[in-house]
């Protein structure tokens, strides 16, 4: 039972920092180019996953149901890069910062999986010429880590495209429908405390199954021979 735990939480928990600390780089890359350094005075710029870390969100969170169910929790966050809004040239920086996270996660679903798609055909032409010899069970495992690196990535593109604060998407829902209509402001202020109870509830009803599609389109397109060995497609 420890081996097993110890084993999901090897799987997961690398990607899964990995991942985020590329998230929250983009936003702070992003809001420089835009012409607010805040995240750059405040350090987070860096590939150190400490300084993007938050207690909750990146360690008890996302590793806490590992120790209770057989699965893994695709559900987490990091601290917020702080953004000063006022710095931008202009306001559609504000939506430009917000995508950058997710499009990071999308980017390392496509060229990670072509990356590692690459390294698994190489391993297979290699065993073919008698250059080195592969176990089943090798393959498999290097088939396991992408399955991995893809879903989180691609759950936290997905999660946080979510129009629902403090997520990626609500800043973008902001810009384009509440921004500049002083009638909605109230409410939308309401909705900015209750977003954490409202996400709470959400999350509840979002089921691994929901990503098996695009997760299996995604491998079937970049990665056939892996998807072969994770799906038994052929």
């Amino acid at each position: 039972m420890e081996s097993e735990l110890l084993l999901r939480i090897i799987q997961f928990y690398p990607i899964f920092l990995f991942s985020l600390t590329i998230h929250e780089i983009a936003h702070a890359l992003t809001a420089n180019w835009g012409g607010d350094l805040t995240a750059t005075y405040q350090n987070r710029l860096s590939l150190n996953p400490v300084v993007h870390m938050d207690l909750f969100g990146t360690v008890i969170i996302p590793l806490l149901p590992l120790f209770f169910s057989p699965g893994i929790a695709l559900f987490g966050w990091a601290k917020p890069v702080p953004v000063n809004q006022a710095r931008f040239r202009d306001s559609t920086w504000n939506v430009v910062v917000a995508l950058a996270g997710p499009f990071s996660n999308l980017l390392l679903v496509i060229f990670g999986t072509l990356l590692m798609s690459f390294a698994f055909n190489l391993g297979l032409y290699g065993q073919s010429q008698g250059w080195w010899t592969l176990s089943e069970q090798l393959l498999r495992s290097f088939a396991s880590f992408a399955f991995f690196f893809v879903a989180i990535n691609m759950a936290l593109c997905l999660f946080n495209l979510m129009p629902i604060p403090p997520l990626d998407g609500s800043h973008v829902f902001y810009h384009f429908f509440i921004r500049g209509r002083g009638h909605l402001y109230g409410g939308w202020d309401l909705y900015q405390r209750l977003g954490i109870f409202i996400l709470i509830i959400v999350v509840q009803f979002i089921r691994p199954g929901l990503f098996s599609a695009p997760l299996e389109l995604v491998f079937r397109t970049l990665a056939p021979e892996m998807a072969s060995a994770l799906f038994r497609l052929y």
